[in-house]
C-alpha cells in the first residue's frame, strides 16, 4: 500500500513546486501567473485551436539535451507567446522527482503535461527525447523534430515564426 502513495505523493509534490515556480525557479504569486499542470486525459488540443501549438516532450532523468530544450521552449514562449504560440511541454518521467528541476525553469505560461504512463508519448509514437510536434492555427501537424542538436533550434524557430505568420482557416 504504501509503495503506491509514495508515487502519488511525490507528483502531488511536483505539481505543488511546478505551481509557485517562476522561470528562473523564483516563488511566484497566485495561480495566474502559472498554467495549470495536466494529465494526458485533460489535455485537448482542439481547445487550442486558432493558435500555433508547439508539443515538446522531454524527461528530467538520463536526457542530456533536455535541459538545453527546456531553456529554448521558454525563450520561445517569451519570444513569441504573444504572437498565438501555445507551448505545451509533456513529460514522460516514470519518476515525478526526476521531472521537478527542469519543471521549475519551464516558463510560467507554458502549459506542462505529466505523463508516467507515457500514454502521450505512445500515442505520437515517440522516436527519441526530446521530440517537437509542431501544428499550425488550424491544428495540422505540419513540423517533427526528434531530439535537440545545436543546429535544430534555428529551424525550429524558423518553422515556428513561418507558422505564425500565416492566417487561421474557419
Amino acid at each position: 500500500m504504501i509503495r503506491k502513495i509514495i508515487p502519488v505523493l511525490l507528483l502531488i509534490g511536483l505539481m505543488a513546486a511546478v505551481a509557485l515556480a517562476g522561470p528562473e525557479g523564483s516563488v511566484r504569486g497566485g495561480s495566474r501567473d502559472r498554467a495549470p499542470v495536466l494529465s494526458p486525459k485533460d489535455f485537448n488540443l482542439k481547445r487550442l485551436e486558432g493558435k500555433v501549438v508547439l508539443i515538446g516532450f522531454w524527461q528530467g532523468i538520463d536526457c542530456k539535451p533536455c535541459e538545453a530544450y527546456i531553456l529554448w521552449l521558454t525563450q520561445m514562449q517569451a519570444d513569441h507567446g504573444e504572437d498565438g504560440l501555445v507551448i505545451v511541454a509533456v513529460n514522460q518521467d516514470r519518476d515525478s522527482a526526476g521531472a521537478s528541476d527542469l519543471a521549475n525553469k519551464i516558463h510560467p505560461r507554458t502549459q506542462i503535461i505529466l505523463d508516467p504512463t507515457g500514454r502521450m508519448g505512445s500515442d505520437y509514437q515517440l522516436e527519441g527525447m526530446p521530440s517537437t510536434y509542431l501544428y499550425d492555427r488550424n491544428l495540422n501537424m505540419k513540423y517533427k523534430f526528434v531530439s535537440f542538436v545545436p543546429e535544430e533550434p534555428d529551424s525550429l524557430e524558423t518553422a515556428i515564426v513561418d507558422l505564425l505568420k500565416q492566417e487561421y482557416k474557419d
